[in-house]
This record gives C-alpha cells, structure tokens and sequence, in this order.
C-alpha cells in the first residue's frame, strides 16, 4: 500500500499540471486580455525557467485518484519534498514524502521512514519532467487546444488571466497514466510575471486543482535522518 501511495502522488503531480490545460465557462473581458496564445506561450517560458517551485494540490469530487490533497516542494532536478493526503481502503492516510536522488522516503502517521527506489516511481512517472521546459508544465502549457480568454482575476492576491482550453489526451499519456480522454479546464496566469499560478481541470467525474506559489525558492531538500 505505502508503494501505491508514492506512485499516486508523483501521478497526481502531473494530473495536477496536465488539468492546467482543461474546462468550461466564458466571460464579457476576455478581448481585454491579451491573445491566449501568447498567455499560454509566455506562462511556458516563465515555468520552464523555474528552478524551483511549490505547490498545493486539492480535489473535487470524484477524480478518480487517491490523493485527496498535498502540499510540495520540487527541485528542478526532481528532488522533492512535502506532506500528501490519500484515500486507502476508504480511510484517509497522510502521508511525508521525500524524493532525492535515486530514492523515495516515505513516512505515514505512524512508524519510521521507509526507503524506494526512485527508478520504482519514474516507471509510471519522472517527476524530474514537473519543471523540464521540453517535458513538464512549459510543455503541456503550449500543448493547450482551442484556448479562449475569459477574464481577469485575482488569486492569492495577484491578478491573473483566466483561459479555458482543452489538452489533447495523447500530449499528457505519458504523464498521467489511466487518463481516458482530454482534460478540459481552466488556468490563471499572473498578469505580472506570466507565472502560472493556478490549475483547475475537470477529471473523470471530479476536478482537481493545482495553486503554484515559492517560485525560485532556494530550497534544500535532503534525505530523512
């Protein structure tokens, strides 16, 4: 179970940054904004030259994955670290995750760290990819179909241009496996910096959505004691 835990999370990281490219609505503002091309196009080269991030993860519904919630930290080299929330046998698990190196630590509310191989999780996902330009949410930002402005708006304070569009499923298989169609939903890029700061796709019957915060913090993750 601890092992399906770890591949639910490194999973649920990138349905988390692939649903940035999903769902429905529209909006009166959207010819205020600029194209949504060039939204999407800049929110790619401003993650893709990130060498660190954060983020929260939070679902809706139904989504049909484990993880019910999370708060990370990722190098862009793959390290990462944070605490995860999953749904196992009906029962909610937290869960402390680190991943340097070649390993995973893993760590439920009781008992001690249990070690992985790394190579064991990045068989179904590298979370390596998160913050590749070629790979992870850069890729997957440009990867948007048929993107409409909407409006602009404020999240954790910041304004923010709001676009919907649709991911092609065969651009994110390699990311989320089990994925049976497009994901269809929304994100917000900062109108300041082009950053992308939040993510919410429709998933199955659910949603899931991504708030991405800590740009270029000067993290240091290393391995449990």
């Amino acid at each position: 179970m601890v092992k399906r835990g770890v591949f639910s999370l490194v999973v649920v990281l990138a349905a988390g940054t692939a649903a940035c490219t999903g769902g429905g609505g529209g909006g009166d503002e959207g010819a205020k904004q600029p194209p949504p091309q060039e939204t999407l196009r800049q929110a790619a080269q401003a993650m893709g030259n990130l060498r660190s991030v954060a983020f929260n993860v939070a679902t809706e519904g139904n989504p049909g994955v484990p993880l019910k919630g999370g708060d990370l930290r990722l190098l862009r080299d793959g390290d990462a670290e944070g605490t995860i929330n999953l749904e196992q046998s009906g029962q909610a698990v937290e869960m402390k995750i680190v991943a340097v190196g070649d390993a995973f630590y893993v760590k439920g509310v009781t008992g001690g760290w249990r070690k992985f191989p790394k190579q064991l999780a990045s068989a179904m996902y590298d979370p390596s990819a998160v913050l590749d330009p070629q790979r992870g949410i850069a890729k997957l930002l440009t990867s948007v179909a048929q993107p409409q402005a909407e409006k602009t708006e404020k999240v954790d304070g910041k304004d923010a241009y709001k676009v919907r569009g649709t991911l092609p499923q065969d651009v994110i298989a390699g990311l989320i496996p089990g994925l049976n169609g497009d994901v269809k939903g929304h994100v917000w890029v900062s109108t300041a910096d082009h950053r992308l700061l939040k993510v919410r796709g429709d998933v199955n019957d659910g949603a899931v959505t991504v708030r991405f915060t800590e740009f270029d913090a000067p993290y240091k993750i290393s391995a449990p004691a």
